[in-house]
């Protein structure tokens, strides 16, 4: 085994034990500044006037008095020694560990299938796109993966519910099983086979039954994802060309967007899973189940990353038959012809200008950014009018409410129109955030040399601990549901993308250029999708019309007013496909 492969296999370890550890201390000061001592305590107390001595006592008993430098390492012991107490509102005086028994296996058990043979799809479907010669089939996989990720999840889960759950009533739409069926005792916490073992055979086909409909979604979400990240991969060794960091960097995206698929079809169909359960302890301040979340979400990842490194790391050990150089284990930079800047920016035009993909996403994008200028114009409304409280709630489309109306009376078209403003400004402010970010780091790692470069490719693996829609959700906790807040948060999360597209191309101004500018298209859709996904589980400003807050407030009425979830979520969709395909063709021409 030479250097480079004997690097790696420290590295695995390292870099996934460090994560670990960067994951307790970041939760660590996020729960510190979001809950005092009293009211974590209050929590625990029984219901009635608290008592100030049994109060004092529990402090004593948490370290909550503690200087700040003894809790944190209580809050460690408590981490390695699984101590994680009762919870404190959810499910008063029940131990955190049995709700987290039944809820994370639960939720993993879901996604076994989808995620086994969305994999296998997915690289079966991203090795044709790059070696296939017929032009239709690679650009046909191209567009269908950039679908599949670009439709909002719980606008596809809530179809599925009309379709197959309502108009054709062949699967049940929400919960994990019948009512009819008591829950099945707790053995492993995975719900069907604690059902199948326990001998309880109807009640396994029940839950199995009830998982037909987030399988589908999960298992086309996956593969569409899986898809991208392989048909990304161009040459035929393109392990060569990746290292430990940039590979823990593409395994943390994936498993942050995979864990957020999960998180919202949990929600979606009221699974009672590991996403159900977060988002009601952050609303009702349970601060033990909280953190008892935190911690086996970052010991899954954790693992994940190690395993997934592990792999890659034996991967290139088998591959590669000669001894290779230590310097192939840092970062490879693109490099281009030494063109003059005139004459490098001269032949991108030209090749944009010939890109059908680039005017079709143009053009899309063009439709919102109008819509965000002129809303007025396009609605017919005052932004106080659309958000104003009339007669004729959820009534369907007509000539004088062309989309129909939702709560209050209110005119969908109008709604939708504010709310696209909403999202393009959310997205543009976004990925300006991550530019301004992105260019100070990348371009210190473009000019430094290569022990500087990978010192600071390594340091963005730091905004990977948590899933952005994680880390957005904490910060709500903490500052509110502020659209300023909300788009910070999220431009943070920008930030290792384009450091690390900066850092990796040639240190001049027009491949560099050449690179942000197709880049920010894909950057602001996904923007633009947490921000629906976070309005979709209700965390937005309500003084901003939020497209997802719009599909979340028409949930209940799904089967008796579709169009009100309908169209916010087909013009979530439109803005994020158009930018997708814009991203393509830019970037397809940036090479």
């Amino acid at each position: 085994m030479d250097r480079k492969h004997r690097l790696n296999i420290i590295l695995t370890f390292a870099l996934g034990f460090t994560l670990l550890y960067i994951g307790v201390v970041v939760t660590f000061f996020f729960l510190y500044a979001a809950f005092t001592p009293d009211q974590i305590v209050l929590g625990l107390l029984p219901p009635g006037p608290p008592d100030p001595l049994m109060m004092e006592a529990f402090k004593q008993m948490y370290g909550l008095n503690d200087p700040l430098f003894f809790r944190f390492l209580r809050y460690l012991g408590d981490f390695l020694t699984s101590n994680l107490a009762y919870s404190s509102s959810i499910s008063w005086g029940t131990p955190v560990f049995d709700i987290l028994m039944r809820s994370v296996p639960h939720t993993i058990e879901l996604l076994i299938f989808p995620l086994v043979i969305g994999i296998i799809l997915g690289y079966v479907f991203g090795r044709i796109s790059n070696r296939s010669k017929r032009n239709w089939l690679k650009k046909g996989i191209q567009l269908l993966s950039a679908v599949g990720v670009a439709v909002p999840i719980f606008f596809f889960g809530m179809f599925l519910q009309f379709t197959l759950g309502y108009l054709f009533p062949l699967f049940p739409t929400i919960g994990y099983k019948s009512f009819m069926y008591p829950s099945p005792p707790l053995i492993t916490g995975f719900m069907m086979f604690d059902a199948f073992i326990s001998g309880n055979l109807a009640l396994a086909l029940d839950i199995r039954e009830h998982y037909v409909l987030p399988t589908i979604i999960l298992l086309v979400a996956i593969t569409a994802l899986m898809t991208r990240a392989y048909s990304s991969n161009r040459a035929k060794d393109s392990y060569k060309k990746k290292t430990i960091f940039s590979h823990t960097a593409k395994t943390s995206v994936v498993f942050g967007v995979i864990f957020t698929y999960l998180f919202l079809i949990d929600v979606t169909f009221n699974l009672y899973g590991f996403g159900t359960y977060f988002i009601n302890a952050l609303m009702y301040g349970d601060y033990f189940l909280i953190r008892g979340f935190l911690f086996i979400f970052i010991i899954l990842f954790a693992a994940t990353i190690i395993v997934s490194n592990l792999i890659f790391s034996i991967y290139g050990l088998v591959k590669d038959k000669n001894e290779l150089p230590l310097k192939d284990v840092e970062e490879t930079m693109e490099r281009e012809p030494n063109l003059s800047a005139v004459s490098d920016l001269k032949n991108y035009l030209n090749k944009i200008v010939r890109s059908p993909l680039m005017y079709i996403g143009l053009l899309a994008v063009l439709n919102s950014i109008f819509a965000t200028i002129f809303p007025e114009l396009i609605s017919g409304s005052t932004y106080a009018e659309a958000n104003g409280i009339y007669i004729g709630s959820w009534e369907p489309p007509s000539p004088t409410h062309p989309f129909g109306t939702t709560q209050f009376g209110r005119d969908v078209f109008a709604l939708v129109t504010y709310g696209t403003r909403g999202s393009v400004i959310f997205g543009a402010g976004a990925v300006l955030i991550g530019l301004i970010g992105g260019l100070i780091f990348g371009l210190l790692a473009s000019k430094f040399n290569r022990k500087g470069h990978t010192i600071i490719m390594s340091v963005t693996l730091v905004f990977y601990v948590l899933p952005g829609i994680l880390l957005v959700l904490l910060a709500t906790m903490i500052f509110g549901n502020l659209f300023g807040l909300l788009m910070f948060m999220t431009g943070l999360l920008l930030i290792p993308g384009f450091t690390r597209i900066i850092g990796n191309t040639e240190f001049r101004i027009v491949p560099i250029g050449k690179k942000i500018v197709s880049y920010m298209p894909l950057f602001a859709g996904f923007a633009i999708l947490l921000y629906a996904s976070l309005g979709f589980l209700g965390f937005h400003d309500y003084q901003i019309i939020s497209l997802g807050g719009l599909v979340s407030q028409a949930r209940v009425h799904l089967f008796d007013a579709p169009w009100a979830s309908f169209f916010p979520s087909i013009a979530i969709f439109s803005i994020v496909i158009g930018l997708f395909i814009l991203h393509e063709g830019l970037a397809k021409q940036s090479r």
